[in-house]
This record gives C-alpha cells, structure tokens and sequence, in this order.
C-alpha cells in the first residue's frame, strides 16, 4: 500500500459530496491498482432486495477510476485527472450480501488513454465472496485542474 497516495486519495474523495452519500471506502491503493468496500444500505437497493446495478457500476467506475488515477498521479502535480471514456459491466450474479468490495487495476496506461478492469464481489458475514460484476474500462487523462470544496480564509 502507498500511503501518501492513501492519505492524498481520502481527502479527495471526503471532498466529494456523491462518494461521501453512497459511502465507499477507499481500503487500498497502489500504483496501478485500487480496493474499496461500501457497506450496504436500504438506499443501495433495488425494489426486488438486491442490491442496484447502477451501485455495482459505480464501484466499478469509481475503483478503475482511481487506479487509473495512480498513473497520472506524480506527487507534486495536480492539473491531471482522469475521466472515464467507456465503461461495460457484465453483471454475474446478484448482489445479496451486506458488503460490497471491488478491485480496479491498470492493464495499460498510455499517454493519453488509460486501460483498466476490475471486479466487484459480495462479502458476506463469514467472510465468504461471490463474483458480482467485472468490467473493463477506458480513462482518458486530462489536464483539467482538481476543484477543491475545502474552503479557505479568502473564499
């Protein structure tokens, strides 16, 4: 695990408002690769007691996003981000257990286009995981400067 990545990513996503409302965790982070967890809630599901696809695919927008991430990420420059270009989702089984964790990771990264697949599985309570969805995706890097919501003295 990096660290410092760690610790620079969660101020990050504290800072964003949909992240904070649907209440993914970033657990790990390293170059290339990324782990998160989002603890099932009655808002997460749909009407027949699974949980929603659109909630799947987010954690699999969200985790390759932030892998991606890692290879524009220098340390000191902060104009880089990443957007997602393509995402598809091949959902596996139903989500029925009370913890989601996904895993996102880099299989190449370019210049410009950032190519990434990931998982997401159910946790269940003895610690059991059963595949929910993988995905592939496609993250462009853009030179478009990370707005801040943290408030300073002047603003």
């Amino acid at each position: 695990m990096n660290h410092a990545l760690k610790a620079y990513m969660d101020t990050r996503l504290r800072e964003n408002q949909f992240i904070q409302y649907i209440g993914l965790e970033l657990t790990h982070i390293d170059v290339h690769t990324a782990s998160m967890e989002l603890a099932i809630q009655e808002h997460h599901m749909q009407h027949t007691g699974f949980t929603h696809g659109g909630v799947t695919a987010t954690l699999c927008d969200v985790t390759t996003g932030i892998a991606a991430y890692t290879a524009v990420y220098n340390g000191t420059d902060v104009s880089k981000n990443v957007v997602t270009v393509d995402l598809k989702i091949s959902y596996v089984n139903p989500s029925t257990a009370p913890k989601l964790r996904s895993v996102g990771k880099v299989t190449k990264a370019g210049q410009n286009l950032i190519f990434c697949e990931g998982q997401v599985f159910d946790v269940f309570p003895n610690g059991d995981e059963k595949l929910v969805a993988t995905c592939v995706s496609i993250m462009a890097a853009v030179d478009i400067p990370l707005k801040s919501t943290v408030k300073t003295d002047n603003s």
